[in-house]
């Protein structure tokens, strides 16, 4: 059993009843209290688990007490913690912003319910990292950031309460890879191509090296050049641009790794770059 979820928030403000008043007592009645009626609990996160589908990543927060009255899903340009106001450095291309009204991740008594958000990044399509930004005054939210923004399929369900997000995997690529698309799990059909642009400073003699090919039979490396990036004149060390085109040329997994290594030999290189490849037809 599951409700969708219209609009991007969903939920309305809890309230109480009017209480009714007591008529006078009568006369040979003794003191008499009434017991106050308990504040509701408030729902408590319990778990967040992250998975992936054909098609789409799924993204869950769980509960207990039910799923809160107010939850919200929305785009954002930037999330922060909640009550600092400090951004939540999280990468990606496109984030979102979870919040949860009441709700917390501890007991009365001071005890977590929920003690940490899954591992930092995930081999996902699409869903890149999720990070706690808040629990305060009963509002709890959090930070999620995705390798590009794409379509939201967002819906509860019971038994046990919670708040499921579908981010459906977008067909298309961004024009160009680039750093932050570093480690990332390309979903590619066979014929597709892409671009991997990374900056280098050829100037100061460090240039990206592919350290490991991918299998040819999967991901051939098309061609690989380096390209000046605009500048102003008189401008040293100005940065190029290393551009490695791809294209997808049969069914299977494989993996492409660069290293921006500086002139001196024998030196650690500056930065790895490593870029996955599940090929389907």
């Amino acid at each position: 059993m599951h409700s969708r979820v219209v609009g991007v928030v969903i939920g309305a403000a809890l309230g109480l009843g009017p209480l009714t008043a007591a008529g006078p007592l009568p006369a040979t009645a003794g003191a008499q209290s009434v017991s106050p009626r308990a504040a509701p609990a408030v729902p408590r996160v319990t778990a967040v688990r992250v998975s992936a589908h054909p098609g789409f990543d799924r993204l869950v927060f769980q509960f207990a007490g039910g799923v809160p009255a107010v939850h919200s899903v929305a785009w954002v340009a930037r999330v922060v913690q909640d009550p600092s106001g400090r951004p939540l450095a999280l990468g990606g291309r496109a984030l979102l912003r979870v919040l949860f009204r009441p709700a917390t991740t501890h007991t009365e008594s001071g005890t977590r319910t929920y003690t940490g958000t899954p591992p930092a990044r995930f081999d996902l399509s699409v869903l890149h990292r999720v990070a706690q930004a808040g629990d305060f005054e009963n509002v709890v939210s959090f930070g999620v950031s995705l390798w590009q923004r794409t379509t939201l399929h967002i819906y509860t369900l019971a038994a046990p309460p919670r708040l499921v997000v579908d981010l459906r995997t977008p067909r298309a690529l961004p024009a160009r890879l680039t750093e932050i698309d570093n480690r990332r799990l390309l979903h590619l059909h066979v014929g597709q191509a892409t671009t991997v642009a990374l900056r280098t400073c050829v100037s100061c003699g460090d240039t990206w090296r592919i350290v490991d090919l991918p299998a040819a039979a999967v991901v051939r490396v098309v061609s690989s050049s380096v390209v000046a990036l605009p500048h102003a004149p008189g401008i040293v060390g100005f940065p190029y641009e290393s551009r490695f085109v791809l294209r997808a040329s049969g069914a299977g997994v494989t993996s492409l790794r660069l290293e921006e290594v500086p002139p001196q030999r024998g030196a650690a290189p500056i930065a790895r770059y490593v870029l996955r490849f599940a090929v389907t037809r």
